[in-house]
């Protein structure tokens, strides 16, 4: 926001001072700047709106000293934000206008400085740079905002129709990498979802739908999730290994303002289940590697975690050293250093001595060798599955 304190700070002023002081005029918001350079016609003023900056000499009324204060007073009654005066024909505020100022919280300023269109430039570059700042601030806090649930919920409405109090997702993917294939198992759960529909009356609605390599399904509930892990949701994903020549993964039932995350857990349980090669494999059922799931798809989780191994592979590559294996090792034995030296065939104060180097590597040389297991456990998983 650009404040009247902003503007009249511009060194663009040979000299700027309050002819009129306000309460708290420095804080007043300015939104644009205009001139009041010539008589308005029919005496028509309501060219001048609330915020504006508005410059002038008064040139127009230099031989009529009360059209110089009928114009103030009329631009001071629209609500500007400020009036600033060359003082050129008009050098004196009358009582008339600093009574006006006062009532109406518009600040009076007398300027000298550079030509008007130079002035106006300045401040019209201040408050476009402040406008863009504005713009670019309300993008970085969409960007960085969390899910909001209402919005959450109106996206699943738009996407799967979903108006219940849960929602849960399946996604799967055929064996066969072409679009007969992915066409033809969105129809089988579609099938399949509408068949589950009939069995339990509290499914509000079913929904099928293509994304990218695979096919999501969506189930909501007129109620709301009853428990952790519910007979429904193992009821269905026995149904959906049926389905042949595929691969799926099923979310937890979840509220419908967290249907971002039930989509997510599906697409991640179905990741598992193509590695796997298993026909159906439920978010719930995934234990550790949910955590995996979960941590490499936080970016900022996954950057540092990705810092801590870029570190030792500096480390290794100026020294020789084999810090980031080590590391490693050290995160999927669970900070057994025994398991660690027969993981790398190395004694175990071989392995004691390169963990001392992993904290000085890492700048964390007061971190306890519990402490540091936990830390790279934590980095490794979201690098990769232990």
């Amino acid at each position: 926001m650009v404040t009247l304190e902003n503007i009249i700070s511009l060194p663009v002023f040979d000299r700027v001072w309050l002819a009129c002081p306000c309460n708290g005029c420095g804080t007043r918001e300015v939104i644009n700047c205009g001139t009041l350079d010539y008589e308005p016609f029919f005496d028509d003023y309501n060219a001048f709106v609330p915020g504006e900056f508005i410059f002038t000499t008064l040139g127009f009324a230099e031989a009529d000293p009360a059209l110089a204060e009928d114009a103030v007073l009329k631009v001071i009654s629209r609500g500007v934000a400020a009036l600033a005066i060359k003082p050129v024909a008009f050098k004196e505020v009358t009582p008339r206008i600093a009574q006006a100022s006062q009532d109406s919280g518009v600040p009076i300023f007398f300027y000298e400085g550079r030509y008007l269109e130079h002035t106006m430039t300045e401040v019209m570059n201040l408050i476009d740079q402040d406008a863009q700042a504005s713009e670019q601030t309300r993008l970085i806090n969409a960007l960085l905002a969390p899910s909001d649930g209402a919005i959450v919920r109106n996206q699943m409405f738009q996407i799967a129709g979903a108006t219940g109090a849960a929602i849960q997702c399946i996604a799967a993917a055929p064996d066969a990498d072409d679009q007969a294939a992915l066409r033809a198992l969105r129809g089988q759960l579609g099938g399949l979802l509408r068949e589950y529909a009939l069995r339990f009356p509290d499914v509000e609605t079913t929904k099928v739908l293509l994304h990218g390599n695979a096919v999501l399904g969506f189930v909501s509930f007129a109620r709301k999730p009853q428990t952790v892990i519910t007979i429904q949701e193992a009821d269905l994903c026995k149904l959906a290994a049926q389905l042949p020549g595929m691969h799926c993964g099923l979310s937890q039932e979840l509220p419908l303002e967290e249907g971002d995350l039930c989509i997510r857990q599906a697409l991640a349980s179905l990741k598992t289940a193509q590695l796997e090669q298993a026909n159906a494999i439920r978010w719930s059922a995934l234990r550790l590697d949910a955590f995996h799931a979960a941590a490499s798809t936080d970016r900022l989780f996954a950057r540092a975690s990705q810092h801590l191994f870029d570190l030792l592979e500096e480390h290794d590559r100026a020294h020789g050293t084999e810090l980031r294996a080590t590391a490693r090792a050290y995160a999927c034995a669970f900070g057994d250093v025994k398991a660690t030296a027969e993981a790398l065939m190395q004694h175990p104060n071989t392995v004691r001595y390169r963990l001392k180097k992993v904290k000085e590597a890492m700048l964390a040389e007061f971190l306890t060798d519990k402490e540091l297991a936990a830390v790279l456990i934590m980095a490794q998983i979201a690098q990769e599955r232990i």
